[in-house]
């Protein structure tokens, strides 16, 4: 009765959620969830008005990860996030210029003699062969065949991938050859780095200068502010600024101490097993027998090991690599495998191309194998003559190698030559005088059985380090509170700075940090986040800036402006310091600084020789405006206060009948990095909103 008394009290919260349940069986989740804002329908982004869904995004993206292998989530979202951003920005334009892929470039650019670079770069990573080829044209008939099956959608979502890039190159490639250096600008390019003058300055660099020496209040810094907020360089973009601490969940001593335990167990049971691959599945981590060949001529230290025991030897367990191993030596055999051994002097060329040199180094050479074959010391003159600082002092020997380890002409000699020979070879190194001291055309071969166990952290651990991670978030929820416990505990705060969306490593060498990223932009300023498992680590953040795209608040640029209301108030100080010197012996007195020289400047690279300062334009144009001899007014440059006085005549510029060199130069670099500036200038142009962030 109690309980029937209850309901009545509450029917109507009963009523509600009766009818939220109707609500949910009779109409789909996503428009139930539509009605809160949260439905399929919200948006993800948006260009030049037009609406990017986010059930046409995550759609998109499902169906990208199951025709490729990406190395990590964010690089794939970011793949397929800039591909539909491309289709909306650059969609009417492949209309209006006609651009279309028609079935027999699309053929040819898979299979043909002219592959598209994201075809070769993304289906031929291994090398473009012929049996490369006909292996992809197989696999793309098969699945346009089966109609039944996946392969028929595969199909059709590698060619609509493959067209979309195909497109973008067409265009890419359309714009490239509109760009074009005419006469005047290859002129201009060759004049403003040809013609130089030389000055004399009195330089005070604005960093030199103490910040004591001026001062600025608080509404001076606001009034810069004001003036400059938005100047394209203060222009700022979404971003975030994150300090987080990592808590190690690695191994500890106890579980190492563990997994030796168990191996030294198996070991000593090994010993008496008859049926090693039996053996092998029942202790293998996998289930499986697990096997593998070294060869003799392994450069790794730990395989040498194995051919210095008898067949049938079990050794210690060892670690490698962060994996505890258990080997068995079951047999060896013989393996083709050719290899040889050489000892070499070399003679080092300036300039290989210098016919000259090149001969006199074979000269050389020939003297030293003639005093060599007289009877004198090969190491000896190896040592006083040989320019291989990593064989000199050991006689100049190159144990046993294989083939494609060596420089083609060295390696050739030493292959195709019997033991003995002595010769002298031509590389890019020099010359090299080679003796030929052994070959062998097959190799021992170890044929090994392992257990293998991985150094990891047990359950207990782990378990541990999230408690002390998830104690530390919670007892330390604010900004304040988590800088002082982590500096009471000993933990390191590292600082990520300006983190852009999608970022997948940051500073402090976090990688795979897509988690975090994606926390930093639904978090509000100052909080702190839950642990994240990132890497061999649980990660716990906090919040320290907000930067969203566009005129940045005083806050966020309060240093920056301070910094520059100051350098005005030093550029002001030293102008009227300076204006009144009667030449630059005075100026540098009332500076405090030498008289310095600069030679051979010139308008391009705008540098000033001595100074230690970067390019400053206006003081390299006034030392070509200003007559030899004369001196300038105080200039305020970049990098600090100045006062010039040329000491030469301009040098010009020589003749030239033409400018077809520079026209190149010019071009080429017109066209360097052009698809990514263009898309970029694009995107900034389309007033995009990417809030991908959000989900």
């Amino acid at each position: 009765m109690a309980m029937i008394e209850k309901i009545r009290k509450r029917q109507g919260l009963l009523l509600v959620m009766i009818g939220l349940g109707m609500l949910g069986f009779l109409i789909p989740y996503d428009a139930v969830m539509s009605l809160f804002g949260r439905g399929q329908n919200r948006t993800v982004g948006e260009v030049d008005g037009a609406s990017i869904s986010i059930m046409d995004y995550q759609t998109a993206v499902q169906k990208r990860r199951g025709l490729f292998n990406y190395t990590n989530n964010t690089a794939l979202e970011n793949e397929v996030w800039n591909d539909l951003l491309e289709a909306n920005i650059l969609g009417d334009d492949y209309q209006a210029l006609g651009l279309d892929i028609t079935q027999d470039e699309f053929d040819e650019i898979r299979f043909g003699d002219h592959l598209s670079p994201y075809v070769q770069r993304t289906f031929y990573g291994s090398g473009v062969t012929p049996e490369a080829k006909d292996n992809w044209r197989n696999q793309f008939s098969a699945m346009f065949n089966d109609d039944i099956g996946p392969g028929r959608a595969n199909y059709e979502g590698y060619a609509e991938v493959i067209t979309q890039k195909r497109l973008r190159e067409k265009y890419d490639a359309l714009i490239k050859k509109g760009l074009y250096a005419n006469t005047l600008e290859a002129k201009y390019d060759f004049v403003t780095g040809s013609e130089k003058v030389n000055i004399d300055y009195v330089f005070v660099k604005y960093t030199d200068i103490p910040d004591s020496l001026v001062s600025v209040s608080e509404s001076e810094v606001r009034s810069y502010y004001n003036k400059h907020k938005d100047d394209p360089e203060y222009k700022q973009v979404k971003a975030r600024d994150i300090e987080y601490i990592k808590i190690s969940v690695e191994p500890s001593e106890s579980d190492i101490q563990a997994i030796n335990d168990e191996l030294g167990k198996l070991y000593t049971e090994w010993q008496t097993q008859e049926d090693d691959s039996l053996w092998v599945v029942q202790n293998s981590n996998m289930g499986r027998y697990i096997s593998r060949s070294v060869k003799e001529t392994s450069t790794n230290d730990q395989d040498k090991r194995f051919f210095e025991v008898e067949p049938g030897t079990i050794l210690e367990p060892y670690d490698e690599d962060g994996v505890s191993k258990l080997v068995k030596v079951v047999r060896m055999s013989d393996a083709p495998d050719s290899t040889v051994s050489c000892r070499h002097i070399l003679l080092k060329a300036d300039d290989v191309k210098d016919e000259a040199e090149m001969a006199e180094l074979n000269a050389r050479a020939d003297s030293l194998k003639r005093r060599y074959k007289a009877g004198e010391d090969w190491d000896d003159l190896c040592k006083r003559f040989s320019e291989d600082p990593g064989s000199k002092d050991k006689g100049g020997v190159y144990e046993f190698f294989p083939r494609n380890q060596m420089v083609k002409p060295f390696e050739n000699f030493c292959f195709d030559n019997p033991i003995g020979a002595i010769g002298a070879v031509e590389t890019s190194y020099g010359i090299h005088l080679i003796e030929v001291l052994d070959q062998r055309w097959s190799v021992k071969q170890a044929e090994l059985a392992e257990i293998t166990r991985d150094i990891k952290s047990s359950t207990n651990t782990q378990k541990e380090a999230y408690r002390s991670a998830s104690d530390f978030s919670i007892n330390f929820n604010t900004y304040e509170s988590f800088k002082n416990a982590a500096d009471t505990m000993g933990y390191a705060v590292v600082e990520a700075k300006n983190v852009r969306p999608g970022a997948t490593t940051l500073a402090g060498g976090l990688t795979d940090a897509g988690e975090l990223v994606g926390w930093s932009f639904r978090a509000k300023k100052g909080e702190v986040s839950n642990p994240m498992l990132i890497g061999d680590s649980y990660v716990i953040a906090t919040l320290v800036k907000v930067m969203e795209a566009g005129t940045p608040p005083f806050e966020n640029v309060a240093d920056e402006m301070r910094e520059k209301a100051l350098e005005e108030a030093k550029a002001e100080y030293y102008m009227d310091l300076l204006k009144d010197a009667a030449n630059l012996d005075e100026a540098a007195t009332l500076a405090g600084v030498q008289v310095k020289s600069g030679r051979n400047i010139t308008l391009k690279n705008a540098t000033i020789g001595g100074s230690g300062a970067g390019q400053e334009p206006q003081v390299a144009g006034l030392a070509f405006s200003i007559p030899n001899g004369n001196m300038s007014l105080p200039i305020k440059g970049k990098s600090g206060v100045w006062v010039i006085a040329p000491t030469s005549d301009i040098t010009a510029a020589e003749d030239k009948e033409n400018y077809f060199e520079e026209q190149d130069q010019v071009t080429s670099r017109l066209r360097a990095g052009l698809s990514t500036r263009l898309f970029n200038a694009m995107k900034d142009g389309a007033n995009l909103k990417d809030e991908r962030d959000q989900f």
